[in-house]
């Protein structure tokens, strides 16, 4: 009887068992037609940050350790995402604040804290903060005076503060020569002189090792560089430039000469900044 039982279970299972292969198959099929979704959700709304005091004060003894293991998970987690809001919550500005807390003196976290706030992030009303905080401990770094400045005179639109600090650089040791005649013409400029922001950008990119920083500032230059050629040529002037950073040459359309590579007008930006400027100064000669 237990034999003849097994028997039939047995053949039960056998039965089962193409059934059993076509919901398999059915499965992989339903798997593979269906695109699935991707959750993305962003490094801001996803990292978390500590108070800064609160972390000062529990790391006794370990503050330089403690900075440093924040300071690589910062530079693994960075984003390249840009922070529109002004609000100082971006995640990576509290990150180098608190650093900034921990250890004082470290100069990395302010140079390249803040070229990463002002350059990859805009956020620069974050990054003066962080240049300000390293130049009350490298008041005659010339990176930290450059960056500053710059961030100041053209992302922030404030003329004053930025030839505060850029004058400090004329006749620096670090500086090259024609830093002082540039400065000279930020003074007289009411403007946007794009040879002079070439420069600058130029300078700005020779004291910048890290690789993202320096794509972005590669970036710009090729940008304000096709835009003086381009105005040049479509200019009817002599002597332009035929060909562009990339090696490629500037092609003439419907009676205009146009780039090969497709860039975003760093004349734009420099406008905007320099109309955010012409407000602020507006607004503080009101009595």
């Amino acid at each position: 009887m237990s034999v003849m039982i097994s028997k039939i279970n047995g053949n039960k299972n056998l039965a089962l068992l193409p059934i059993a292969l076509c919901f398999y198959f059915l499965a992989i099929v339903l798997h593979r037609s269906f695109d699935k979704k991707t959750i993305h959700i962003a490094k801001q709304d996803s990292i978390v940050n500590f108070n800064h005091d609160f972390v000062r004060i529990f790391s006794t003894g370990n503050k330089m350790l403690i900075s440093d293991v924040l300071w690589v998970q910062t530079l693994l987690e960075s984003d390249l995402e840009r922070y529109a809001k002004r609000d100082l919550g971006n995640w990576m500005y509290l990150r180098f604040l608190t650093i900034s807390a921990l250890d004082p003196l470290f100069y990395q976290n302010y140079l390249y804290g803040g070229m990463y706030l002002s350059i990859i992030k805009d956020d620069v009303k974050a990054a003066a903060i962080i240049y300000e905080k390293g130049l009350k401990h490298y008041p005659d770094s010339y990176e930290l005076l450059y960056n500053a400045g710059f961030n100041y005179y053209f992302e922030l639109g404030d003329a004053a503060n930025g030839l505060r600090l850029l004058e400090k650089i004329v006749g620096h040791p670090k500086a090259p020569p024609q830093i002082a005649s540039t400065v000279h013409k930020l003074k007289i400029i009411t403007g946007v002189d794009k040879e002079v922001v070439l420069s600058m950008v130029k300078e700005r990119l020779s004291v910048t090792q890290e690789p993202s920083l320096q794509n972005k500032l590669k970036g710009d230059i090729f940008a304000l560089q096709s835009e003086i050629d381009l105005e040049c040529l479509n200019g009817g002037k002599m002597n332009c430039n035929q060909i562009d950073l990339y090696g490629s040459r500037y092609i003439r359309i419907g009676g205009r000469y146009k780039s090969q590579t497709d860039f975003k007008p760093y004349s734009l930006f420099l406008k905007n900044k320099m109309n955010i400027y012409r407000q602020n100064a507006e607004r503080n000669a009101q009595p």
